[in-house]
């Protein structure tokens, strides 16, 4: 019996999870942690960048095969005729009648500063393509949360015209009797009406971009989803550290100086004296004296030592040096940039901080006022001019700040996801 509580308890317990966890990660899709996490998985870019790191590595394990041993089998036969004398020397080993069938190792010496170079480049490469991808992201990220934003304003106001038009509904049953009653003259309420049917206009209008921005934000990630829900608030990470040193743009530069820096020893390494050994063994005949005898091994080295390339060496490492001074230079425009943005994102952000400031200043005045119009509009104690301005006073003060809100945190996106364009 006992067993049996305990069992039903553990079932209860895992169907509490269960219906918590739908809830909770029901509510997740909405975020924009979500669509984020969603457009990166997504990304066929980002995808491409994973396949060239997994190919840049293979060429590695290439470049390190490359230089270990080699074992080919050689297959040859010929023959050279003669006519009266003339053609091929029929007593050398290799004119005449010849067949070889052997095989053959072979490997080229590389000192392990040269073979370490040389592995290293692919190294670099990959680094490279790691900051194009970490660019490709903030891009990304970019992009992703300045369209959550605009899905989320448009939400928003919707939401507001919701508001604004529920008063009036409420006060069009009110204002109707009272017109009825000659509370109210008959042109009072037919303004009454036009503003009523141009805020549902607007709802209309702001519905559709609201569905609009929604369906771009859906696209943009990757989703495919006949799904209208409704976006939780964007939560846009602070960036406490700005410091140029630690930006992409300072890690891609210092990755191609490196790479420019290990090409040039590259360049010198493919200058420098290269040793080759080889190892053979098999059938190798003229055909001419006692063939059957002719299976045997040889050993042999190479030695290859660059004398004259018409100076292309050097230039060579001067494109090297080139390409590193411009880069160089690149860096120094990109920092100024970068700096530069920060501050102009800030000061914008400090205005944006005092309008709201001012706005919601006012926006407890023009509430008051509402509240005290609602009051005395049944008694027709207030006139419906007054009554009409002061609604919209009220929208337009809640829509400022709602543009202003998302003012703000567009400029909080392009600081936390900032690009020198």
């Amino acid at each position: 019996m006992l067993q049996r509580k305990s069992l039903h308890q553990v079932i209860l317990l895992a169907l509490f999870f269960l219906m918590f966890s739908g809830k909770y990660f029901g509510q997740d899709k909405n975020t924009l942690e979500f669509y984020l996490t969603t457009a990166e998985k997504n990304s066929p870019l980002l995808n491409d960048y994973n396949n060239r790191i997994f190919s840049s590595k293979i060429d590695s394990l290439k470049q390190r095969a490359d230089f270990g041993f080699k074992v080919n089998g050689i297959a040859d036969a010929s023959y050279s005729p003669q006519f009266n004398g003339w053609g091929y020397d029929g007593n050398s080993t290799i004119n005449g009648n010849n067949l070889a069938l052997l095989g053959r190792v072979s490997r080229d010496f590389l000192g392990k500063d040269n073979l370490n170079t040389r592995l290293q480049n692919f190294s670099l490469i990959i680094q490279q393509i790691l900051n194009q991808k970490k660019l490709s992201v903030l891009n990304l990220k970019r992009a992703i949360t300045e369209q959550y934003i605009l899905a989320y304003s448009a939400q928003e106001q919707f939401a507001i015209d919701k508001e604004i038009i529920h008063i009036l509904d409420q006060e069009d049953i009110i204002l109707k009797k009272l017109t009825q009653a000659s509370v109210f003259k008959q042109t009072d309420y037919l303004t009454f009406k036009v503003m009523h049917q141009q805020s549902l206009l607007n709802q209309k209008q702001h519905e559709a971009d609201w569905q609009n921005n929604y369906a771009a934000l859906q696209y943009l990630s990757g989703l495919v989803s006949t799904d209208f829900k409704k976006l939780s608030a964007p939560n846009i990470e602070n960036t406490g550290d700005l410091d140029f040193t630690k930006t992409v743009y300072a890690d891609s530069f210092k990755t191609d100086s490196l790479k420019l820096a290990n090409d040039i020893k590259i360049i010198n390494y493919d200058y420098k004296p290269k040793v080759s050994a080889f190892a053979d063994g098999g059938y190798s005949s003229a055909l001419i004296h006692t063939p059957y005898k002719n299976f045997g091994v040889s050993v042999g080295l190479s030695l290859t030592v660059p004398i004259y390339d018409g100076h292309q060496r050097k230039m060579l490492i001067e494109q090297k040096v080139i390409e590193t001074d411009t880069k160089t230079k690149y860096l120094k425009y990109t920092e100024n940039q970068y700096l530069q943005q920060i501050n102009l994102i800030r000061n914008q952000m400090q205005q944006y901080q005092e309008l709201l400031k001012i706005a919601r200043t006012q926006m407890k005045y023009s509430q008051t006022l509402i509240e005290a119009n609602l009051k005395q509009l049944p008694t027709g104690d207030v006139r419906m001019v007054d009554f009409i301005l002061s609604i919209t006073n009220y929208t337009t003060l809640k829509t400022g700040i709602l543009q202003y809100e998302n003012n703000l945190l567009r400029l909080q996106n392009n600081l936390s996801n900032l690009i020198v364009q």
